[in-house]
């Protein structure tokens, strides 16, 4: 089992520029809104600038100026992410209604929207969601459920998906063709347990309650779904929003969560989007983790020379800043695929 990981707390204003040093780094860097702070970083704004920190646990600090401080001494102790297994990256094929939603991961709602790719040959669809003592299934033509290449309902909860039990949703075409030819492993659902779900909630009403600017509000909130493995959740949340409300960390976390459950064709346009917001901007993490998350994406679409050029790339930023923790995860990463 992979050790657990802990969330991170965000810079979400400033009325001034702001050094940070993070654990691993050389040196300080000036860092922009919306720059994740992680637990041991050190952070210095200069006499006059004020700088105000969303905590993970839903609140919101300011940061001393004209004095360095410990992110320790701010934000509270941050929760554990989940350990979730990551789904291995690699493509679907496109003449199959592959799962989109719910696919490797927990829920906490009983009535989650059912998502598919939708195969355009294909007139109707048997759609079925399985686990145990559960067996519902009910056929949809193309274009009751259809658009814009996915086709999706609602699953009506008429027999309730009950919490800790594995789910699996099935879609079988009028042409013989079905998700389970898609041989990933790991895609069912969970719906999460009801003393974890209240935890998320009181997390979640401090986040609907803060004074937030409206483009980082969301990404608040589906960061503390993903890391509850609310996967499917989070990504209706970022994909829920305007495009001109998706700042860069949001178009890079879509990125990560749909890499996260194996859908590499899903993941590249997001992070292609982030790479091109990031690029003019001062937001060298963000430009670095966007061109990491698209190199393995495209690595695992079999454009293996781009994929490499990019994870190498990102590493080069890395380096630049003295990030020796990347740099060193980079470079096993790409010794791994030369």
């Amino acid at each position: 089992m992979s050790k657990p990981v802990l969330a991170g707390h965000w810079i979400f204003k400033t009325t001034g520029r702001v050094e940070l040093e993070r654990e691993g780094w050389s040196r300080f860097h000036p860092v922009p809104n919306y720059t994740t702070i992680n637990p041991g970083d050190l952070l210095r704004p200069p006499s006059g600038v004020r700088v105000k920190l969303f905590c993970d646990h839903g609140k919101t600090h300011s940061v001393p100026a004209g004095v360095t401080t410990g992110i320790n001494g701010i934000c509270p102790p941050p929760r554990i992410k989940s350990s979730r297994r990551i789904v291995r990256a690699r493509p679907v094929s496109s003449s199959i209604p592959y799962i989109i939603s719910p696919r490797a991961t927990r829920l906490l709602t009983d009535k989650p929207t059912l998502s598919w790719h939708d195969a355009t040959d294909a007139s109707s669809f048997m759609v079925t969601v399985r686990g145990r003592g559960l067996n519902w299934t009910e056929e949809f033509s193309r274009e009751q459920v259809c658009q814009q290449g996915i086709c999706q309902v609602v699953y009506p909860g008429s027999k309730p998906l009950k919490p800790g039990v594995s789910y699996k949703l099935v879609v079988e075409t009028d042409r013989n063709r079905a998700s389970t030819e898609d041989s990933t492993g790991g895609l069912g659902f969970t719906r999460i347990k009801s003393d974890q779900a209240r935890e998320i909630q009181v997390i979640a009403r401090r986040i609907q309650e803060q004074n937030l600017p409206k483009e980082f509000k969301p990404l608040a909130l589906a960061e503390l779904y993903a890391d509850y493995d609310l996967t499917a959740e989070a990504i209706e949340i970022l994909e829920g929003q305007e495009n001109d409300q998706k700042i860069a960390p949001i178009y890079r976390l879509l990125g990560d969560l749909y890499k996260r459950i194996g859908l590499v064709v899903e993941a590249k346009g997001p992070y292609s989007k982030a790479v091109e917001l990031t690029t003019a901007t001062e937001h060298w993490e963000e430009l670095a983790a966007a061109k990491a998350g698209l190199g393995e994406v495209q690595y695992a679409r079999g454009n293996r020379q781009e994929g490499v050029s990019l994870l190498e790339q990102a590493k080069a930023i890395y380096e630049q800043f003295g990030d020796r923790k990347r740099v060193g995860e980079l470079e096993k990463q790409l010794s791994e695929l030369k």
